[in-house]
């Protein structure tokens, strides 16, 4: 990529504010300056299911090889993907008057909850911004990609160029409630719980399901990027295990599973409170709520 020169972010990424630089490539011509107020054509119903698979998956990639982002089929090429924003947008202050004054938002894939994209708004007016926590549906185009410093570590992040953008709300009314949980890509069934004792001898909940990979290819359960377990509106922690041995030794946790392949797996969470029920709320990319349940928190007999 082509380095266009130095700029500092002032941005806001989780829990704390950065100071960025940038490196980016050559752009293409200026974007489109209107918001959307049409609905732009829902990835779900315009794409199969494996070819949005396939645009999250490589999306997913990108965000967290950003520097990679040149040789992939999505750069420079405008897409359509749905992504959730988190904060306020905040200006670049640059001595590269190609960069100085644009603006950028911070926004996260469902599957890389923790892996910010930065979103240049500077071609969307400014009183259609969206704010933060809004489910949005973006075309827009990857374009490079900017490096941050954040606690003296160096932090890559994709860079997309915004062309419009469309704020969703989705009517969550009749969500299925169920411990079987199943899609075009897998089925998950929730079997049972148990309580035990992590390394630092405080409660973990233990979660066993059967998982069926209904895809083409190998894959990991799903527990780990669309299902969130809450407890008193916080959202459970992963934890290490202390009691392996009380583990049921047919159960998998780490493991891939070939294409239609079933097994017995587990997940293990830091628990804050063994008395309260833990509430599951499943997500697919697109931030549609499949499935809700609330799980009773009781040890093995």
């Amino acid at each position: 990529m082509k380095q266009k020169g130095l700029l500092w972010i002032i941005f806001l990424i989780g829990i704390g504010s950065t100071t960025a630089c940038s490196m980016m490539n050559k752009t293409k011509s200026e974007a489109e300056r209107h918001y959307s107020d049409q609905t732009m054509p829902s990835t779900s119903s315009s794409t199969s299911v494996k070819e949005k698979e396939e645009l999250y998956n490589e999306l997913s990639r990108n965000a967290n090889l950003p520097k990679l982002v040149e040789h992939s089929t999505q750069f420079e090429q405008d897409i359509s993907f749905v992504a959730k924003m988190e904060g306020d947008p905040k200006q670049v202050e640059s001595k590269d008057d190609t960069l100085d004054g644009q603006w950028y938002g911070s926004i996260f894939l469902m599957r890389n909850r923790n892996t910010p994209i930065y979103l240049n708004l500077s071609s969307i007016k400014k009183e259609n911004w969206p704010k933060s926590g809004d489910i949005l549906r973006i075309k827009g185009t990857p374009i490079g990609y900017l490096y941050t410093s954040y606690k003296n570590e160096r932090v890559d992040m994709l860079d997309i160029k915004a062309k419009k953008l469309e704020i969703i709300s989705y009517d969550n009314k009749d969500v299925t409630k169920s411990d079987t949980i199943e899609t075009d890509q897998y089925k998950v069934e929730i079997t049972e719980t148990d309580i035990l004792r992590d390394v630092f001898d405080e409660p973990t909940l233990v979660i066993y399901y059967n998982f069926k990979n209904k895809k083409d290819s190998t894959s990991i359960p799903p527990l780990r990027t669309y299902f969130f377990f809450r407890q008193n509106g916080e959202y459970l922690k992963s934890t290490i295990l202390g009691e392996l041995d009380k583990l049921n030794p047919k159960a998998l946790n780490r493991d891939t599973l070939e294409p239609n392949g079933e097994m017995l797996y587990y997940e293990i969470f830091k628990l804050p409170n063994e008395e309260i029920p833990v509430n599951l709320e499943v997500y697919d990319d697109e931030y549609h709520l499949l499935n809700t349940l609330e799980i009773a928190v009781t040890a093995k007999k």
